[in-house]
């Protein structure tokens, strides 16, 4: 089973690199200044990590830039790079339609363009984990919450992470709950067979990898 995960990612990560006609140098792309206005008494981040991660980004014309430093922005729902020259933080020009960033010597791929559905729109952009007939995507986004502390005459400001799975099939957005229940639901025509799976294979639906594994069983049906 992880050989034909191994090799559906290594395939999805190709024809993540063929949408883009063009690879361009990094030192070429043209940004713009960033206006951060969020005031410093906000505790935690806004960026999905504050370090710089590396990355490839594909721009809405088709061309790509590899081996950029990232960083995305969950709580703006938008992507910085590092201006090489620099060093300073800047917006891209022209919109991005996808990226992928390397944490942890994994390889994650997110893109935009899907159909509207609660706060989001085709701007936003998703983690795609699966890219099969039925994709699997994860949207992680940060909000910003005002709390007050039990006896205290001030309020306290601070970022919230956010998690939400979708299924995108038929160009259609439907939320997802990682569980047993809507794994069947979703796949009722296989249900027996994706029972026995996640029994067998001991399923954590708290781990990406093993939601995965479900997507990839079903299509291998």
């Amino acid at each position: 089973m992880l050989k034909i995960y191994t090799t559906i990612l290594i395939f999805f990560l190709f024809t993540f690199s063929l949408k883009a006609q063009f690879i361009q140098n990094i030192s070429d792309l043209k940004g713009k200044p960033l206006v951060e206005n969020l005031s410093s008494d906000i505790s935690g981040s806004p960026y999905l990590l504050d370090d710089w991660l590396k990355g490839t980004v594909e721009l809405v014309n088709k061309v790509s830039y590899k081996d950029a430093d990232l960083k995305y922005n969950l709580y703006k729902d938008e992507l910085f790079f590092k201006n090489p020259k620099d060093g300073s933080m800047l917006g891209f020009a022209l919109p991005v339609a996808g990226f992928s960033l390397v944490i942890k010597d994994k390889i994650e791929i997110y893109r935009n363009g899907f159909p509207e559905i609660d706060n989001f729109n085709k701007k936003s952009y998703y983690q795609v984990l699966f890219d099969g007939g039925s994709k699997l995507l994860f949207k992680n986004h940060r909000t910003l919450l005002e709390v007050k502390p039990y006896n205290s005459p001030t309020t306290e400001k601070k970022f919230v992470d956010n998690a939400i799975y979708y299924v995108f099939q038929a160009n259609v957005m439907t939320k997802f709950k990682p569980s047993k229940k809507d794994f069947l639901e979703m796949f009722k025509s296989k249900s027996a067979e994706i029972a026995d799976f996640i029994k067998n294979e001991k399923i954590d639906f708290k781990k990406h990898d093993d939601l995965v594994r479900v997507f990839v069983f079903y299509n291998s049906l």
